[in-house]
Order: C-alpha cells, then structure tokens, then sequence
C-alpha cells in the first residue's frame, strides 16, 4: 500500500489513543492537520503562539491519562513552544512533540524554517528523532510516545519532512500499538527488607511524596495509616496524597513548612521518600532536617543522594515498588 507520512502520524496518533493535540498549522505541517481534521478520534487545538499549545500540552498530562502531543511548525514553532517543552523536561511531564520539516529531496539550502531543530532541543527533552521514510513514520511515533512515558518521563520530539507528508510511499504493514508492560529494573528485594526493618524500628517515622508517587496513593495510604506516619508532599506532588486524610500535614516537613508539618515531622528518626528529587522548593530551600535513616525510591536513580544522603535507595516505579513495603510491614 502507499500512503502519506501526514496520514500515517493520523494512523499512529489514534492508535495511542491521542485525543487532542496543540499547535498551529503551517506551511511545513499544514498536511498533517488536513489529516488531523479527517479523524473521528482526534481534535486539534489551535492556539495563538506555541507556547501556550505547549503548556496546555503539559497539563493534558499532568491531568489525565493522557500524553500531551503538539503539532507545530519548524524552527519558530520549536522556539516558540521550547518555555513549556523545558517545564516539562523539569518536571518529568510526558510530551509527544510532532513537528514539520524542510524539504529533504530539495537540492537548495536555505529553505524557509531550515535549522538544527535537533541541537536546539538535545538539552530540554529525552531524545529526538527525524523521520527519513515512510516506513519510519509510524514505529517511530510509537517510540517516542514509549520514551515520553517510560522511566521518569519526558518530552521527546519527532520532524517529519513536508516532502514526506506531501507525497506516498509504499509502506508494508501498519503496526497496532501495543504498550510495553512496567517491569522493576533489577531484583530489590534486599533494599525492601532493610527499608522495612528501618520502618519497623522507628519511633517517628514521617512519609515525604512527590509527583512521582502520585500513581501509587492507595499504597501510600495503608503505608501511612500501618505506622501512623504524618505524610508531606512536594509542591508538583500534591495530588499524591489526599489532604483530607488526617496524616496529610501539608506541603513540606521543614521550618518554611506550616506548623503542622513542622511539629509532626520535629522527631522524625526515619524518613520514607518516594517520587522525589529533595529539590529547592520542596524543602524550603534545603532548609529541611532529613534524619539518617532516609529510604529513598526513585525512578530516577541519579536523584539519590544529592542533596541528602540516604541510607536505602530502592531504583524503581513508585507504583509497582509500592504495594510491596506495605506488605513487608504489615507481616511484620
């Protein structure tokens, strides 16, 4: 079969379940939202400047279980959303990026938008692609939406060349998505008990949460109600922890915390932080007390100890790790 690379970026989009996607259509894209308005499935956004497309992008994310996606043009387009691409990139939001590209079967230089998209973007997202064929277009959305999503999350970003949109090429299958299962990187079974037996043993332990552990609530909970733990959150992470639950002390633990938090976490002797990088807001301004025994999970194993050494570092997703103390503990 033959079809364009604007029809097959629609295909990919609605097989990943995309319902919206943000930008401005332009003359290096403008085939892809032609495609874009065809689908049952998708709805384009258009904004006024790609900055706000990304934003909205990232709150798509941030809000559901949705991956924010832009459309947008080349070189002005990229630097235009690259405010909310570079949020995303520090936050840890996932982020489908699809731009337009020049013309790669043109043999003059100096097209219209023609730069380094790539080099621009290298610092603020996972990994970037340019799409060379038809053939590619597909697999490759899928890998980037797998790279967006997958460990701590992120924007990646993909060009697809006008030339490709505008004309077919032969493609030999059309792939279905399917998603790749969450899996722990490398057994931690040693790294729970010694974290369980730290728990088990203290006298105050306290529970530190942020945007990382938001998938991993329910667990969270019986964890805190198990030890009777007052629980604090970072700022991103507020929604990992229901502040109607009565060991929600509030954002922070530290003196720049309310004095809920402050007097609940004062004789914290073990500390059980999850989804967390110890960053500046979050502890006031590294104005916290963190106690030695710190037991730090992370998918991100570069965040351990930076700011605060800990004694147990577990590398892993916050909700396939989390269920597991719980039960350690409870059979304790």
């Amino acid at each position: 079969m033959k079809k364009t690379a604007a029809w097959l970026v629609r295909y990919a989009l609605e097989q990943l379940n995309i319902k919206h996607t943000f930008g401005i259509p332009g003359v290096h894209n403008t085939e892809i939202y032609d495609e874009l308005a065809l689908s049952d499935h998708i709805e384009p956004i258009l904004v006024t400047h790609e900055g706000y497309g990304a934003f909205m992008a990232d709150a798509i994310s941030r809000c559901s279980d949705q991956t924010g996606t832009l459309v947008i043009v080349p070189a002005a387009g990229a630097t235009h959303a690259a405010s909310g691409i570079g949020e995303a990139h520090l936050d840890g939001i996932p982020m489908l990026i699809i731009s337009g590209g020049v013309r790669t079967d043109s043999k003059f230089g100096y097209q219209l938008h023609q730069m380094d998209q790539h080099k621009m973007l290298e610092p603020i997202t996972k990994q970037t692609f340019k799409v060379t064929s038809h053939e590619e277009v597909v697999s490759t959305i899928y890998q980037a939406f797998d790279i967006a999503n997958d460990a701590e999350p992120g924007p990646v970003f993909v060009e697809i060349p006008v030339n490709l949109q505008l004309d077919k090429g032969k493609i030999t299958t059309l792939p279905i998505y399917q998603k790749p299962a969450k899996i722990l990187p490398h057994d931690i079974s040693s790294e729970l008990d010694e974290a369980v037996k730290l728990l088990a043993q203290a006298k105050n332990p306290g529970i530190f949460v942020g945007w990382g552990a938001v998938e991993a609530s329910e667990h969270t909970i019986k964890i805190a109600e198990l030890l009777t733990a007052p629980v604090s959150t970072t700022l991103q992470g507020l929604s990992a922890f229901s502040a109607k639950h009565p060991l929600h002390t509030g954002m922070g633990f530290g003196p720049a915390a309310v004095p809920a938090a402050t007097n609940a976490f004062k004789k914290c002797d073990c500390l059980l932080a999850v989804g967390t990088r110890f960053a500046e807001i979050a502890t006031g301004s590294f104005g916290v007390t963190v106690p030695e025994n710190l037991i730090h999970i992370d998918i991100n194993p570069e965040v351990f100890n930076v700011n605060y050494p800990a004694k147990v570092t577990v590398e892993g997703d916050a909700e396939l790790i989390s269920y597991i103390p719980y039960n350690f503990i409870k059979n304790k």
